[in-house]
């Protein structure tokens, strides 16, 4: 038997021009997508604008206990010095601010320590005395114990947060109180959110496919152009269009009245109802799209051979035609539910308080409370739930090819 021929210098040619090709693309993606995407969730566990502020406060610290009482004279020391640096390099405020995330109501016991330490208003000896004289809040342990645990460059005080836990006073990971413990309610509530309205396109998209698919050619097209009409239209346009449209003094609560249905105007607008209404609109069509494609692509003539064969038409339809169209309903559930999961405008406009997602906490976190961390925390839930559904969406694929195969 002859040997494989390897490949040839024209193949090799062929490959470097292809990598060329490609490189650019390559380059695009990592610098305008992964890396700023990797710096973004880093900061879930990055800890150094504390542990870099405070540096010799926290080496002062390394031999205390809060059992111990307040730190000794030259830990106090240490933190005016480093609140005094910190002032001087304009980075009293981000400190300020990440201490006031960890002890609630010290950003500006921070601030204020900090300018009266740069101006040298705390160098009076004893430093401790002047220091709790002026400024009675270091007088908490909570707040030391605090500091002292900011020794390293990262942390896990994010990523506890964002599933509602927290370190206790002996170290050890607990929930967080009652009346802070929101996070997993969003996230769960967010997963749910996202698997309703793909069940529902997944449900509404079957019988219009299969109609624009077996319709004339023409009605075929109208019906198609219909379907990607509200692509179209802007996603602010399409949701405040859903808030006119159900409000009390809307269309839809004037003909319920007019037809004498209800005796006083639903509220339909800002409830979950309103938000699987708005966001099954905007995201039916990418479900029709790809089950459309995928159902063109099956002979008519199984189903009619199925029947003639005496099956009932819903029997022939579930043994013959559903699994043949099954992978074209997995992409489009897939690309229905990540789309979903990361909806901020659709849950903010027209939804009520609890139907809030993840995406609004995180848009609320970085941008109205500078809170990136914690952001970047919750970024990092969506993330793994994108990568948990891709995985039982690749052995669902996978499943299916197997059984087609078999």
């Amino acid at each position: 038997m002859a040997a494989t021929a390897g490949p040839t210098g024209r193949q090799h040619r062929q490959s470097g021009i292809l990598a060329l090709l490609v490189l650019p693309l390559v380059l695009f993606v990592v610098v305008v997508f992964l890396w700023p995407a990797a710096r973004f969730l880093a900061l879930s566990v990055d800890n150094s604008d504390i542990s870099g502020n405070l540096p010799r406060t926290i080496a002062a610290l390394s031999g205390w206990t809060p059992e111990s009482g307040l730190p000794d004279e030259p830990v106090f020391a240490a933190l005016v010095e480093d609140l005094a640096e910190a002032k001087r390099a304009g980075r009293d405020g981000v400190l300020a601010q990440l201490v006031n995330q960890r002890i609630v109501g010290t950003r500006f016991l921070v601030i204020k320590t900090a300018k009266d330490a740069a101006e040298g208003k705390l160098d009076m000896r004893p430093i401790s005395e002047s220091l709790l004289q002026k400024y009675p809040g270091w007088d908490s342990p909570a707040l030391w114990r605090e500091i002292s645990r900011q020794k390293s460059a990262f942390t896990d005080y994010y990523l506890l947060n964002s599933v509602d836990l927290m370190r206790g006073a002996d170290g050890g990971i607990v929930r967080v109180p009652a009346e802070r413990a929101v996070f997993l309610d969003v996230l769960l509530r967010t997963i749910w959110i996202s698997a309703v309205v793909t069940v529902i396109c997944a449900l509404l998209a079957l019988p219009l496919a299969q109609a624009i698919v077996s319709a004339p050619p023409a009605w075929s097209r109208l019906m198609f152009a219909l379907i990607l009409f509200p692509l179209w239209t802007s996603l602010l346009v399409r949701t405040v269009i859903w808030i006119i449209v159900l409000q009390k003094n809307g269309p839809v609560n004037s003909a319920l009245l007019g037809l004498g249905l209800v005796g006083e105007p639903l509220n339909l607008v800002y409830t979950r109802f309103s938000l699987y209404v708005a966001m099954v609109q905007v995201l039916l069509p990418m479900m029709v799209l790809s089950v459309v494609s995928i159902m063109r692509r099956v002979p008519a003539t199984y189903m009619r051979a199925a029947l003639s064969l005496g099956a009932p038409w819903f029997t022939a339809w579930r043994r013959v035609q559903l699994p043949l169209i099954m992978p074209g309903i997995l992409s489009g559930a897939a690309i229905v539910f990540v789309f979903a999961l990361g909806y901020y405008i659709t849950p903010t406009l027209i939804g009520g308080p609890t139907d809030q997602m993840v995406s609004s906490y995180i848009a609320f976190y970085t941008n109205n409370t500078l809170n990136w961390g914690l952001g970047a925390a919750l970024s990092l839930q969506l993330l793994l739930i994108l990568a948990l559904f891709a995985f039982l969406y690749w052995t669902a694929s996978a499943l299916l090819r197997r059984r087609a195969a078999a």
